[in-house]
């Protein structure tokens, strides 16, 4: 570290590319790659993550909640359904754009993160540090014939590494110079919102239609500057209330947008159903393969949890659950666990513990109450949505 350079070892990982879930593996941006990095390297990463992480609320304001303690991802998706869910409460024409960014996790200069350590003022030991860990670094990609030639990298941060994702937080925010500049946002409950970011996933909120193209040039500077192009052919405009409009800036106009895996429509009667079908439907197919093997009763209970329930909670940690969908969901679990026969156990028994004659089945409506329960205390401890229910109320 006090030479400035790592033993090449450490400098050199592995890419392995995976791919996209539900695109076109032939197309090479379908593909995600992760490096596998040397152990020392990452023990070393891990050390500079641990230092960083306690001063992040300091610097990343409360627009970010990617990697960010006691902010997850459901409070970004839940601030857009609560906005189109009270459309009164903003001006005619609003619009929310959802940006991409092309590649963002590969595409981020090295410069620019030493830029923006410098810029936030961290200090000189620990700055020269994270130079280091990037100085002369290399990788080679996985490939069914062996892995590649080695190439440098100049820029990109390593999926894989421990404080990739913190140093791209840091290089994001210095993006708040759009906040600053003349764009117009929407004003609920006397407070101007104008972003919300999950990591690069970026969705604005607009005033008119007018700020569109203000804000596709506000980013320009600093796609030049960092290397986080727009994507254009990827955003997508959501009007918060009517648009006649079918694209604007060359941006599509949808009236359903897919969002950090969340289908945003603005109809509340088939919000639910668009998003928890397909979910249900894939855990029925789960279900029938793992019934085709003789399993005990405490192997799917388990698998109830793991390939059922797991499914359905991020869903449902931001999205409202009918009570049609809950009865649907428990069917789905208790048939499966008594292989579409004969229950031998009552529902409110079989929730119970083992020493209470139990075998620690969940059902889903109870859990649902507790993400609710959750949902109650964050609008408690919030004084945005605290108002926002103010102004409803007055309205």
């Amino acid at each position: 570290m006090d030479r400035g350079a790592l033993p090449p070892t450490l400098c050199q990982g592995l890419i392995t590319l995976i791919p996209k879930p539900g695109k076109d593996p032939l197309l090479l941006d379908n593909w995600r790659p992760i490096s596998l990095l040397n152990n020392d390297y990452k023990m070393l990463a891990q050390v500079l993550a641990n230092r960083i992480k306690p001063v992040l609320d300091k610097v990343i304001d409360e627009s970010q909640s990617g990697f960010m303690q006691n902010r997850h991802i459901s409070n970004n998706i839940r601030l857009i359904l609560d906005i189109i869910n009270y459309p009164e409460l903003v001006q005619d024409g609003s619009l929310i754009p959802f940006l991409d960014f092309y590649k963002a996790f590969d595409s981020l200069e090295h410069k620019f993160i030493f830029t923006a350590l410098n810029k936030f003022v961290f200090g000189r030991s620990f700055c020269n540090a994270v130079q280091t860990l990037y100085s002369n670094s290399n990788s080679s990609i996985k490939l069914a014939t062996g892995p590649s030639p080695r190439f440098s990298l100049k820029r990109g941060v390593r999926q894989g590494c421990p404080l990739s994702v913190y140093l791209f937080l840091l290089s994001v925010q210095l993006n708040s110079h759009i906040k600053l500049s003349s764009l117009k946002g929407l004003v609920i409950a006397n407070r101007e919102i104008l972003i919300s970011q999950l990591a690069d996933d970026t969705a604005l909120f607009l005033r008119d239609a007018s700020q569109v193209s203000v804000a596709i040039n506000n980013i320009q500077p600093f796609s030049k500057a960092s290397g986080l192009s727009l994507n254009l052919h990827k955003c997508e405009l959501l009007p918060v209330k009517s648009c006649s409009a079918t694209s604007i800036h060359g941006i599509p106009v949808r009236n359903s947008v897919r969002y950090l895996g969340i289908q945003i429509i603005k109809n509340k009667q088939s919000r639910c159903s668009t998003n928890f079908t397909p979910i249900i439907d894939k855990t029925l197919k789960i279900f029938n393969h793992w019934l085709q093997r003789d399993l005990p009763l405490k192997g799917r209970v388990l698998l109830s949890k793991a390939e059922g329930i797991s499914r359905l909670t991020y869903a449902a940690q931001s999205l409202h659950v009918d009570n049609t969908t809950c009865k649907s969901i428990n069917k789905l679990l208790y048939s499966f666990l008594w292989k579409n026969k004969t229950h031998y156990l009552r529902k409110s028994v079989a929730l119970n513990s083992y020493d209470k004659g139990g075998i620690n089945f969940i059902d889903f409506g109870a859990l649902n109450n507790t993400f609710k329960i959750n949902w109650i205390k964050v609008f408690k401890k919030s004084h945005f949505y605290l108002e926002l229910y103010l102004t409803s109320c007055v309205l």
